[in-house]
């Protein structure tokens, strides 16, 4: 049941307290003796409980307490001598505001002679608050001292403002969650409501706590009492403890902006820039938030656009912020021309200019700069080149430790502990690449369901693309998903650019390099050439990209890099989209394919081929599971060949066999390209000492080969040599010795060059071949894929 409080907020009784002739009464002579200042401050009350939100309530204290300003606290009349709720009562009764914080402990309960007190002073309160008359009853349950001062506040009209914790805002060291104080302080919360007074205030941590107290009626209060507050309309807190990783980065924007200007000169600005959702934005609200106390302002204006940077900087002269006389205009350019005036008058200012990811907004930006004078700007951009020095370097990703230890702290409250959470906090910081916004959606996601770091895991590898769409602005105090982040930088670049990204997308998030980009994709491929295919279009694709932080070109070698996060979001269709990315996917598999061309037996051509094996298998594992069997099986095999030349052979095996397993699905059993698989998979089954279950393998590539080329076929002669050598090996000579093919049975050539290596030309293309009684395996190359050709 919902009651209205009666218009009139003063008790109609006379007020029993004895008066002195001063006309204060005793208790209020007291508080004025002991405070002198109450008598001429404006008064605010903080009511918090101190084990749960001391650090927030002095914190709020520190920023509100000025001249003119007088905060209280509970503690303050503890140690008077007199019952504590008669005290409180006293000073909340001649105060202006009570800020009301309410979470999940209740504080100490109300002794009963202090509600015998209240109770005889007051004896309209039930009356006139009805949902506090069953706590007036003799023996009925005792209210805390903490939840009396909102229902003191309220009775005698004050302005009260309720303010709630999110779920994993930080408690003080004293809090122990006590789930029967919980249940009491929410129905606390009921009956306030049931009157009407609902939490306006949400709050993460101290820093925003304030932020928001600051937007609230609170602003108005003051400034009605003449209070100059600094202005600020920062849109976030601080993180506080949970800003991780970034001290070095904080240090140098510092350093490069050098002291804050006390006189209308020159303004200092740099560009904070990376790929989207790095941590700009939060980089410049900490700077902000650290340095609040040197600043005489802290602005924030977004500038998607040149409009909404004009139409932002307006908005400054609000009541709220500047409170400039021209916030009373209709005429946007003559309030834009008051703020920038403000500015030049007013020094020892900090403006951040956010989002500034088009270039037209930056030529806007950085026109705005010249006009400005006596402060700072910071610009978050995407942008990576800039004019001048205005550009800091590129912002990274965080550190994988640093990252851990931040899912740690920000799920810390309501993650279902493991004993395994920092192993798997560090497992999965690598599956979102150190990208902040990655970690605080994963945080929040986390926090809100009560997950453990393995079940949040578990549906990442499961459920990705709902995962990486899901966000909450109010819990990530962040506006956009990680997919819709990046999806603006996205509608941004020109055609042949988006192909190419969408081509990367499908590589792995190793460095890439250059030489990549000369290869041609292939015409049939199935991506339009004259958008994407050309050699020059993609170096021209690659620069834009990079211009929009989408990659990031190392300064030390020719290659570069793509955030995996932004792979996965490429990747990933939206709506009518399916076929295109099905088409880059055919496209990425076909230019991989066309590059990765070297004899993996041969050392001088292991730089190219280490280079693109970690993108030739992430293509490769892509498109097998997408069931596309050619090129996919050549691919895996060539890696897999790769591998094995270097001994890591559990690497190798699962490569070859799957390449095997492709070619038999697609081909057929008695495909001649099986019964190179089979060959290559036998020669790592030798290597590995399992000969008897290589050997089957090797008798059935001799006898599909035989089968498709005949007895005196080149292959054939290749089969029975690695057959024989088998048989050596397993000292069953007699066997052997029919099956070494003779000195003139032409076979594949085993060359050295600082080691054992395998020959690239087709079987029966080399005219130099000599007889060498060693196991042969085969590879692929781009000359040689034909089934004649033994490929």
């Amino acid at each position: 049941m919902t009651h209205a409080l009666p218009a009139d907020p003063r008790p109609q009784t006379p007020d029993p307290r004895p008066q002195t002739p001063d006309g204060l009464d005793q208790e209020a002579s007291l508080l004025a003796a002991r405070f002198p200042d109450l008598l001429n401050a404006y008064r605010l009350f903080v009511s918090a409980v101190g084990s749960e939100f001391r650090s927030y309530r002095d914190a709020l204290r520190h920023d509100l307490e000025r001249p003119g300003v007088t905060v209280r606290v509970q503690e303050d009349f503890i140690p008077t001598g007199s019952e504590t709720l008669d005290k409180l009562d006293t000073y909340i009764a001649g105060c202006d505001a009570v800020i009301h914080l309410v979470g999940d402990l209740t504080g100490a309960l109300a002794q009963p002679s202090s509600l015998a007190l209240i109770r005889q002073r007051y004896p309209d309160l039930g009356r006139r608050l009805p949902p506090l008359a069953p706590f007036l009853e003799d023996g009925a349950p005792a209210l805390s001292y903490t939840q009396w001062e909102a229902w003191l506040a309220l009775y005698h009209g004050k302005t009260l403002l309720i303010a709630v914790p999110e779920d994993a805002a930080p408690r003080d060291a004293g809090y122990r969650r006590d789930e029967a104080q919980r249940a009491a302080q929410q129905a606390h919360l009921a009956r306030l409501a049931a009157v009407e007074r609902h939490p306006e205030i949400r709050f993460a941590n101290a820093d925003r706590l304030a932020v928001e107290l600051l937007r609230s009626k609170l602003h108005e209060i003051l400034a009605r009492a003449g209070v100059r507050m600094r202005p600020a309309n920062l849109p976030f807190g601080s993180l506080g403890a949970l800003f991780k990783g970034r001290d070095a980065a904080l240090a140098d924007l510092a350093v490069s902006l050098g002291g804050i200007p006390a006189s209308p000169s020159a303004v200092v600005a740099r560009v904070i820039n990376g790929i989207g959702g790095v941590g700009k934005t939060r980089l410049a609200l900490e700077y902000a938030w650290r340095r609040a106390d040197d600043y005489s302002a802290l602005l924030f204006v977004g500038a998607e656009s040149p409009a909404a940077l004009q139409r932002h900087l307006a908005a400054l002269c609000s009541a709220s912020v500047l409170d400039l006389p021209e916030r009373h205009e209709t005429d946007e350019g003559r309030q834009y021309e008051a703020v920038l005036n403000w500015l030049r008058t007013h020094p020892g200012w900090l403006l951040i200019v956010d989002n500034v990811d088009s270039e037209d907004a930056a030529a806007a930006a950085e026109a705005l700069l010249p006009r400005l004078a006596g402060g700072h700007v910071v610009l978050t951009s995407r942008l990576a080149h800039w004019s001048g020095r205005l550009a800091l370097p590129s912002l990274e990703v965080l550190a994988r430790k640093d990252a851990a230890n931040f899912l740690v702290a920000r799920s810390q409250e309501r993650r279902r502990p493991r004993t395994d959470d920092a192993a798997l906090a560090a497992q999965l910081a690598d599956e979102l690449g150190g990208l902040a916004l990655a970690l605080e959606q994963a945080g929040a996601y986390i926090a809100q369901r009560r997950l453990n770091f393995a079940e949040y895991l578990a549906e990442w590898h499961s459920q990705r693309e709902k995962v990486l769409a899901w966000y909450d602005a109010r819990l990530m105090q962040y506006p956009k998903s990680v997919a819709i982040t990046w999806q603006t930088s996205f509608d941004r670049v020109g055609e042949p650019a988006r192909r190419l990204l969408q081509r990367l997308a499908w590589l792995a998030p190793e460095p890439i390099p250059e030489s990549l980009l000369a290869v041609a994709v292939p015409e049939d491929a199935g991506e339009a050439r004259a958008t994407a295919g050309a050699p020059a279009d993609s170096l021209a694709a690659l620069v834009e990209l990079e211009s929009y932080s989408l990659v990031r070109r190392a300064s030390d070698a020719p290659s570069f890099t793509i955030h995996r996060l932004l792979q996965e979001v490429s990747r990933r269709p939206r709506d009518d989209t399916a076929p295109a990315a099905a088409a880059a996917l055919r496209a990425a598999l076909a230019w991989v394919d066309a590059a990765f061309v070297g004899d993996p037996g041969d050392v001088r051509d292991w730089p190219l081929l280490d280079a693109l094996a970690p993108h030739a298998l992430a293509v490769a594992r892509y498109a097998d599971a997408a069931g596309i069997a050619d090129p996919t099986a050549r691919l895996l095999n060539q890696v897999g060949l790769l591998l094995l030349e270097k001994a890591r052979y559990a690497e190798a095996e699962p490569l070859l066999r799957r390449a095997l397993a492709i070619d038999e699905a697609s081909l057929g059993d008695a495909h001649p390209k099986v019964a190179i698989r089979l060959n290559n998979l036998a020669q790592l089954l030798q290597e590995t000492n399992r000969l008897a279950e290589a050997e089957p393998l090797m008798r059935r590539a001799l006898a599909i080969d035989e089968a498709s080329f005949g007895d005196a076929h080149p292959n054939v002669a290749r089969d029975l040599n690695n057959l024989a050598q088998l048989l050596k090996a397993t000292n069953r000579l007699a066997e052997a010795e029919p099956l070494i093919p003779r000195p003139q049975t032409p076979f594949p050539r085993r060359a050295t060059h600082g080691q054992t290596t395998r020959n690239q030309t087709p079987l029966d293309d080399d005219p130099d071949r000599v007889h060498r009684q060693l196991p042969c395996r085969h590879q692929e190359g781009a000359a040689a894929r034909s089934p004649a050709a033994g490929t």
